[in-house]
């Protein structure tokens, strides 16, 4: 959790650092484009209503892809290796319990071996692995037929041990849960780990699935009722439930009391960030030139600058939403100079202890 913590908070300087390079301009103003040195054009994004709008439609296309990838499920149980089946045959007790009858099923069972195969009496080696149960029973239907008439069989998995899923983060029992014939989703997994502790960012849960990352906005499932949200796992995945105290945007420049705002439950406006630290200080702040900046990724940085010299500017501060890491700075009056907004950005971030880790070339 220390290791997350502090690549959360290196996150935050990079962004700064990335940014640091454009102060080799003089008199380059934030409202221009700038060369990151061996990098891209960085723009400054006005915060707009048309602005906000793609954001927010952006957000509702994300979660729709991230819906239609769960969306597909297996039809039936998939058997895999390690898995113990239960054969029956019927009025022929010899084949379906020969090792005696007060042995339990699990025990007793046949377990689909390394190579996905199963030995059964009269049947010999079957590839069990990668079918459902209806397809084998029928492969043993059709082969004991040509030793017993009209056999009658039943199959049933007594033991799931092919597939799994893992939970960890911030949940009361962290660890493996077996995938068995009864879909297994999101919601089903932490309760089945115990449900998340004090400390659990509901809105920071992450499935991780065949290489890539998928956030999961869990507070829309358990305080709207968004099903959207309560996602089918597979065998592989791994549900990692964030630690809260990871979800801070940092405010500096001319508020009244600079330093980290917590995003509880996973909402926190431009305008709800600067309140907690008791608004702009009034007598040295500049409103018309609040900058967010955003992103960890050197080659795609993102600055917004948003006027809230006006009403109309507090009103789309309140539905711009920030993001964990995110770094707000309030301008001084008179002072509109990128390297003289750079210098007085640089020296904040360390004035809060979040660049213990970063090294210098």
């Amino acid at each position: 959790r220390n290791t997350m913590r502090a690549l959360g908070k290196a996150g935050v300087v990079l962004a700064a650092v990335l940014l640091s390079g454009c102060a080799i301009a003089p008199g380059m103003k934030m409202t221009e484009p700038a060369e990151l040195p061996g990098g891209p054009v960085v723009r400054v994004q006005p915060i707009t209503l048309e602005l906000l709008n793609t954001m927010e439609a952006q957000q509702e296309t994300r979660i729709r892809k991230v819906a239609e990838e769960f969306a597909t499920r297996p039809q039936g149980y998939v058997i895999g290796v390690g898995d113990v089946l239960q054969i029956t045959v019927w009025d022929h007790p010899e084949l379906t319990i020969p090792a005696g009858s007060f042995r339990d099923a699990e025990t007793s069972g046949q377990q689909v071996g390394e190579d996905g195969y199963l030995y059964y009496p009269y049947v010999g080696m079957v590839k069990a692995a990668g079918m459902n149960v209806a397809a084998l029973r029928d492969v043993l239907t059709q082969r004991l037929g040509k030793y017993i008439e009209s056999p009658q069989l039943d199959v049933r998995v007594v033991a799931f041990r092919s597939k799994r899923v893992y939970v960890v983060g911030e949940v009361a029992r962290p660890g493996v849960l077996p995938v068995n014939d009864v879909p297994l989703t999101i919601a089903d997994a932490i309760s089945l780990s115990g449900g998340l502790t004090p400390t659990a960012h509901k809105s920071g849960v992450n499935v991780s699935r065949s290489g890539k990352v998928y956030e999961i906005d869990l507070k829309a499932l358990y305080d709207h009722a968004d099903s959207s949200q309560n996602l089918m796992l597979q065998h592989g995945d791994i549900v990692n439930v964030l630690d809260r105290s990871q979800q801070k945007v940092y405010v500096m420049g001319e508020v009244k009391r600079p330093g980290a705002v917590e995003i509880i439950n996973g909402k926190l406006s431009l305008s709800a960030a600067i309140g907690e630290l008791g608004g702009f200080n009034q007598n040295s702040s500049d409103p018309g030139n609040i900058y967010v900046v955003r992103g960890t990724d050197r080659d795609k940085p993102e600055i917004f600058h948003l006027d809230a010299r006006y009403a109309s500017g507090m009103l789309l501060a309140e539905r711009f939403d920030m993001q964990a890491q995110d770094v707000i700075f309030v301008d001084t009056a008179g002072i509109s100079q990128w390297n003289r907004v750079i210098s007085q950005l640089l020296p904040s971030i360390s004035i809060i202890n979040i660049a213990d880790n970063i090294t210098t070339n």
